[in-house]
């Protein structure tokens, strides 16, 4: 399972295969778990993901068509309607060889932290994460191939590592997990929502309350396909709570903490709330109207070449002893040279006095 950025949570998983349990790509494990009160008629598709760490509901959907789930012994589709006290029997299969996957170097990885089970990296802004349509190199994923470390490979073999995503123009904090455990705890811990992130974000309009929440629900545009929106009827809720740090006349420095990790959360959030984040060519106005002043200000917006959203913070408790982590990431040096401009010193200092999980 891999959540997205709340810029853009749940990736659809990569499809799995079954593999015989001498494969060269590791062994398959199984899951057995009774149905609890909670879960008492609950689609058995849905009961999978609820209950089975690092399994997504397509995920889900795939193993019971392939005859990888079992209740009570017996097969059922994946609309069937569990009960208490049935035993469920889920079977992973083992990961694929790895293949077609090109070690790139394409630069250093800016480790932010590191130990023997999970590595934190600052993403660099217009890096595509993980292989896929149009980018089957150059991405991030080539870079960790590269490194010569060994990653989980539960959300596939051209997803190693990775438990949530960012956006390309996005930059900052990306958790990654080296064990297979450490991804299905993580995972866990992502689904549950008891992972902390915190994003800087640069909106236009400097009349943006100083705290505040956008809860809605949320799917694709109706009008683009590739677009999100919070104003459609969904079953899918999202969440962003808000900051605001900083306010100059044209622009606000944000810190957005989603409480949820829908496909471009907070950029959607804040766009339809009125405050879309500058540099966003894609939801909302991208930066200011000609004319704008102080004409200073509205100029240096207009240096900022991608949406101006940068991961700056994630706290989440360690995989192993279970104790908190908190992990931060500067701002890049075309975020940074825009704050400066604009604010001085000042946003470095109203900083040092927000908490991630505020």
């Amino acid at each position: 399972m891999m959540a997205n950025s709340p810029e853009g949570s749940n990736l659809p998983a990569p499809e799995l295969t079954a593999a015989s349990p001498d494969s060269p790509g590791g062994l398959p494990t199984t899951h057995q778990v009774e149905i609890d009160p909670t879960r008492d008629g609950m689609r058995l598709d849905m009961a999978i993901a609820a209950l089975v760490p690092g399994v997504s509901r397509s995920a889900a959907q795939r193993l019971v068509e392939l005859g990888e789930v079992r209740l009570d012994g017996r097969r059922r589709p994946q609309g069937f309607r569990v009960t208490t006290g049935a035993l469920l029997e889920v079977r992973i299969p083992a990961p694929p060889v790895r293949t077609g996957l090109v070690p790139q170097a394409g630069g250093d990885l800016d480790i932010l932290f590191e130990d023997d089970v999970v590595m934190a990296i600052a993403k660099r802004a217009g890096t595509v994460v993980h292989p896929g349509a149009g980018h089957q190199s150059g991405t991030l994923v080539n870079q960790l191939i590269a490194s010569g470390r060994t990653f989980s490979v539960i959300g596939g073999e051209d997803r190693p590592g990775l438990v949530h995503r960012l956006d390309k123009d996005t930059s900052g904090v990306l958790l990654l997990a080296k064990s297979d455990q450490a991804h299905a705890t993580l995972a866990m811990q992502f689904k549950d929502r008891t992972i902390r992130k915190a994003y800087l974000a640069l909106v236009l309009g400097a009349q943006i309350p100083d705290r505040g929440v956008f809860r809605s629900s949320f799917g694709r545009s109706p009008g683009d396909r590739k677009q999100f929106t919070g104003r459609v009827t969904s079953e899918r809720e999202a969440i962003t709570e808000y900051q605001t740090v900083l306010r100059s006349s044209l622009c606000a420095l944000v810190v957005a903490r989603p409480r949820t990790g829908r496909t471009h959360q907070i950029r959607v959030h804040l766009a339809e709330g009125g405050h879309p984040i500058v540099g966003d060519r894609v939801y909302g106005r991208a930066y200011p109207r000609p004319g704008s002043t102080p004409q200073a200000e509205a100029a240096s917006l207009r240096m900022m070449e991608r949406h101006a959203l940068h991961a700056w913070g994630i706290r989440f408790a360690h995989p192993t002893d279970g104790r908190l982590i908190e992990i931060t990431a500067p701002p890049p040096r075309d975020f940074r040279a825009i704050l400066d401009s604009i604010f001085g010193d000042q946003w470095q200092e109203a900083l040092s006095r927000v908490p991630i999980d505020g």
